[in-house]
């Protein structure tokens, strides 16, 4: 029976326009917070359930950091988000929204040109301001990558915890005890996942944690990288083996022990994460986490049809566990 409610007649029971109910139930701009909310309630209330084509959904893709010169996987993230879209048949945008047009709070400029689209994708972390802006004009929304405990939506994120706990378990299994981190300080609550995956397999391997051995590059990534990795390296004893956050930071390293004649992994062990094509190109070839982008990609689509297909369902925030690739550049100590 519930199936049988239609747009009409949630209009005629709210005495309202049949245009304005269609508005509020597809995330479309035209309709003022107040009204929505009382016809999606009156929608649940009566038993409405939208049926909707994957092939008349369309989507918003929006990233906040240009294309050019990237060496992580970003771009593959972009490019899995697309292949993903394309694979079900749904029709959608890409944009690049950089810093400046969300502190001034600008739309997309395909949002000011049409605004039929159903849902948005963020991929990476966007202002939770201008995130607020954008739902008055698109109400169904997932973040990709950019969780923020401060916002209740809809997310899939990589499973840093697992991810650190994986690589520290590696390495423990391989002989190494005196184990250290080096990440982007800017890249804070990642690595805090990633960190306390370290430190509970220290932990359950009754490892003690060495706190010095946890280095934090700050802002001025360049200047200070070499001198942040230095001070790890000239202490009385160092490491055995380093987690990097990821392979960029980890080519760094070992182009940076090259020149100070400290062979990898003959003298120090490294272990990263991302998988990127950097990973086996270097010398010696990378020990990494590939994190599973494409079947993210695939989930974060399916995700947001949940939520375009039942708008008022609690959030879901869903994390993928990578895998490791295991090639040269951690020694067994054995």
């Amino acid at each position: 029976m519930s199936n049988k409610i239609t747009i009409s007649d949630i209009a005629f029971a709210l005495d309202i326009s049949a245009i304005s109910v269609s508005r509020a139930l597809s995330g479309k701009i035209g309709v003022g917070e107040e009204l929505r909310e009382k016809i999606m309630l009156k929608a649940k209330e009566m038993g409405y359930i939208k049926s909707i084509k994957k092939n008349s959904y369309k989507i918003l893709v929006l990233h906040q950091r240009p294309l050019t010169h990237d060496n992580s996987n970003f771009a593959y993230m972009i490019q899995g988000m697309q292949r993903a879209l394309q694979n079900m048949d749904i029709s959608y945008h890409t944009e690049f929204v950089d810093k400046n047009n969300q502190d001034e709070m600008k739309p997309p400029l395909k949002l000011l040109k049409e605004n039929s689209f159903n849902g948005i994708i963020f991929i990476g972390r966007f202002n939770d301001d201008y995130i607020g802006f954008l739902k008055q004009k698109i109400r169904n929304h997932i973040f990709y990558t950019g969780y923020s405990p401060s916002c209740d939506v809809d997310s899939v994120w990589f499973n840093f915890n697992n991810g650190g706990y994986k690589q520290c378990e590696y390495l423990i299994k391989k002989g190494h005890v005196d184990i250290g981190f080096l990440g982007r300080r800017s890249i804070l609550f990642r690595n805090k996942e990633k960190v306390l995956g370290i430190t509970s397999a220290l932990e359950d391997y009754k490892i003690p944690i060495r706190s010095e051995f946890f280095t934090y590059i700050e802002e001025d990534f360049e200047e200070n990288f070499e001198i942040s990795v230095m001070k790890l390296l000239i202490a009385k004893d160092r490491p055995s083996a380093i987690i990097c956050q990821g392979d960029f930071i980890a080519v760094k390293l070992i182009n940076l022990l090259y020149k100070k004649g400290i062979k990898v992994p003959e003298d120090i062990s490294i272990i990263s994460s991302g998988n990127t094509e950097m990973a086996s190109l270097t010398l010696p070839t990378l020990t990494t986490l590939d994190l599973n982008i494409e079947y993210s990609c695939e989930i974060a689509v399916e995700l947001l049809l949940k939520r375009i297909n039942n708008p008022e369902k609690p959030c879901e925030s869903i994390t993928i566990n990578s895998n490791l690739i295991i090639r040269e550049s951690v020694k067994c100590l054995f």
